[in-house]
């Protein structure tokens, strides 16, 4: 009677003669890097380590993987910049790995911010104005819940998808800096 196999054993088999080309091992490598750079960035902002620790340990991964830059972690970090989102913890990051020309990115995200703002303090009025006439509802106590209005959360959707491209042109030219 023949011998039972794995799916493992029966995988291995197949792929034994299979070698990954300089291409894929190289793309392979960078996965394994950014993952890394990635939970490293993770255990930070879970506060499991500091910012010293993460130098060290970024440190570390660049001699395991003969990186000659900070690249790869000032990619990563930037990826996480987002509008609308406190980035105060990222813009210290950046700064502690000596990347100090961050004015492109802030000036888009101030921008942000004064349109979302402006955008608010407009769609509170037409709201107010509605409760005022439909429902007699009215006075400085009345703040309607934006965050409810589906006319609301669309027109954010709207401003965000405006500032995405030049939010990652912004981030784009941090790198190429």
């Amino acid at each position: 009677m023949g011998e039972i196999k794995s799916t493992l054993d029966l995988v291995m088999e197949k792929t034994k003669n299979l070698s990954l080309s300089d291409e894929e091992r190289q793309g392979q490598e960078n996965k394994e890097i950014e993952s890394r750079i990635r939970g490293l960035l993770q255990k930070f902002f879970d506060q499991a380590i500091k910012v010293d620790k993460l130098k060290s340990e970024y440190q570390r991964l660049q001699k395991d993987y003969d990186l000659s830059d900070d690249a790869p972690l000032i990619k990563e970090i930037c990826s996480q910049i987002e509008p609308g989102k406190d980035n105060d913890v990222l813009f210290e990051l950046l700064a502690r790995f000596k990347v100090t020309d961050i004015e492109g990115i802030t000036s888009v995200l101030y921008e942000f911010d004064d349109d979302i703002k402006a955008a608010a303090r407009e769609r509170s009025k037409v709201l107010s104005d509605k409760l005022a006439e439909v429902h007699f509802i009215s006075g400085p106590a009345v703040v309607p819940n934006l965050e409810a209005d589906n006319a609301w959360r669309e027109q954010v959707g709207e401003i965000r998808a405006k500032f995405e491209p030049l939010l990652n042109q912004a981030k784009t030219n941090l790198l190429t800096v």
